[in-house]
């Protein structure tokens, strides 16, 4: 624009120049007093006169607005990014007293899984021993089947053509629910995961009945879930209110900034989660998108305008 306005005003300017030459070229005229008397010429004057006012009005209205434009008006924009990357891993007890409960927790996330974008899921379980159902992901289609195929064998509803057993490689060792061990090898899978920056968080599905002998204590298994900047959710089916092995699981979860959820009457697995999804997303601030654009508004049209006008006015004066 800015330009433009100087290619124009240069052109008048150099027509005005021509025209003044070429008149101190002229031959001098006797009695122009009479030819300037004439009614026709005082009107011919006049109008002159205010086509070179009005010029002379736009091309100044055209140099201020020209000078706004050069200043670059912007505006800045602060965009609060909603999205957030997160890791997930499912941390079941697949003991016989949690299968139903185990089963309700992969009905719920298979739902939530068909709207994540770019989050990752992953699932262990365990009983004597732990297995990785399968690694933290982002492909959901993979993820919906692999809970869909574990939510049928818990349930007991496998398909005819389907040979599966959920518990495979969960028995190797003595005891039952060592929920110390299965923690430790669910905090442990961060352990070799580059992505530093990417909220993690563990839902720990468990009523923590210990039997047998473990190698973490719950209490060391948190610490390596705190090593590791991982949260823990607890899910406990089976909180008595007020005993010790609740008290612990309680504990350990809200001592690595996760949560403890007692599961009852007034809650469900499906109201769990979307508590936990709450609790989440208030850890994760992403700073705002800062973004300086130029907002000149309604300036450049009315320069366009002005432009026109002033070749219009130049035409109209024959310059």
């Amino acid at each position: 624009m800015l330009p433009l306005l100087l290619v124009v005003g240069g052109a008048v300017g150099v027509l005005a120049i021509v025209r003044r030459r070429r008149a101190e070229r002229g031959k001098p005229v006797a009695h122009m007093d009479r030819l300037t008397a004439l009614p026709r010429y005082r009107a011919a004057f006049a109008r002159y006169r205010a086509w070179t006012a009005l010029g002379l009005v736009l091309l100044v209205l055209a140099g201020i607005g020209t000078a706004f434009v050069a200043a670059r008006p912007a505006a800045v924009n602060a965009n609060q990014n909603d999205d957030y990357k997160r890791d997930i891993l499912l941390c079941l007890d697949v003991s016989g007293s949690m299968v139903d409960v185990d089963a309700e927790i992969l009905g719920v996330f298979q739902q939530i899984a068909t709207g994540l974008d770019g989050e990752r899921i992953g699932m262990r379980i365990f009983d004597a021993s732990s297995v990785m159902a399968f690694p933290l992901t982002s492909d959901y289609d993979y993820i919906i089947e692999q809970l869909g195929r574990y939510q049928r064998a818990l349930e007991g509803s496998l398909g005819p053509d389907e040979q599966f057993n959920y518990a495979a490689g969960t028995s190797n060792g003595n005891g039952a629910s060592l929920v110390g061990d299965g923690l430790a090898s669910c905090a442990l899978d961060f352990a070799s995961t580059d992505d530093t920056d990417r909220p993690r968080s563990i839902i720990l599905a468990t009523d923590n009945m210990v039997n047998g002998q473990q190698i973490f204590s719950l209490e060391q298994a948190g610490q390596l879930a705190i090593d590791n900047d991982v949260r823990v959710y607890a899910i406990n089916p089976f909180d008595f209110g007020g005993d010790p092995v609740s008290a612990q699981l309680q504990n350990v979860a809200e001592t690595t900034g996760g949560a403890y959820f007692a599961l009852d009457f007034a809650d469900t697995v499906s109201s769990i989660v979307e508590r936990v999804n709450a609790i989440e997303a208030g850890y994760i601030e992403t700073p705002p998108e800062v973004q300086i654009v130029d907002r000149p508004g309604p300036l450049l049209p009315i320069l366009m305008m002005l432009v026109v006008g002033i070749c219009i006015v130049a035409w109209r004066v024959r310059l």
